[in-house]
């Protein structure tokens, strides 16, 4: 194992196994603190990868490694945890360090970020996440509502359901287990 964690390979199409080392390597933010958390596939050629720190697009022309490119989206705001990471129509919304944040696709070719936190009504609850275990946050979709499990109160393992429903565009309830 090498120990790279800002470095994406990617593989052949429909063959997994073979890699070109030189076209089809892309490394993020190379020389920071900051390392992939995970990555979402939003249009043709196109994929996020959301780091600790910041988000970054990657674009393809064709099946060719060699045309794609990246570009940094924002290094003001990154994802905590892997699994809280959902696409929901033309947004994703995922964890960060200042609470549950959202992109939203314009078209294919515009990505924009919320100013602030879809989270920001329950700021409070979001202060008693355990930031040593906020990795292990894991959110689901499901009829209209995103439902995001954290651990609070110095919990190791989530205790807490929050969840945000779609229809009415608000957190419409805080359980803690």
């Amino acid at each position: 194992i090498r120990g790279i964690f800002d470095e994406l390979i990617i593989s052949d199409i429909l063959d997994y196994d073979t890699y070109d080392r030189i076209y089809a390597q892309f490394r993020f933010n190379a020389g920071t603190a900051d390392y992939i958390v995970g990555a979402l596939g939003f249009s043709d050629d196109q994929f996020l990868v959301l780091n600790r720190n910041s988000i970054h697009l990657v674009r393809a022309s064709g099946n060719s490694p060699e045309t794609a490119s990246s570009e940094l989206v924002t290094n003001e705001v990154g994802c905590v945890a892997r699994n809280s990471i959902q696409q929901v129509g033309n947004s994703m919304l995922f964890l960060s360090d200042n609470g549950v944040y959202g992109m939203n696709f314009i078209d294919l070719y515009n990505l924009r970020g919320q100013d602030l936190p879809l989270s920001s009504s329950i700021e409070g609850i979001m202060q008693r996440i355990n930031r040593e275990y906020v990795h292990n946050a894991t959110s689901v979709y499901f009829d209209n509502r995103y439902y995001l499990a954290i651990p609070i109160d110095g919990s190791s393992v989530n205790n807490a359901l929050v969840i945000y429903n779609f229809i009415n565009k608000q957190w419409e309830s805080i359980d803690s287990i």
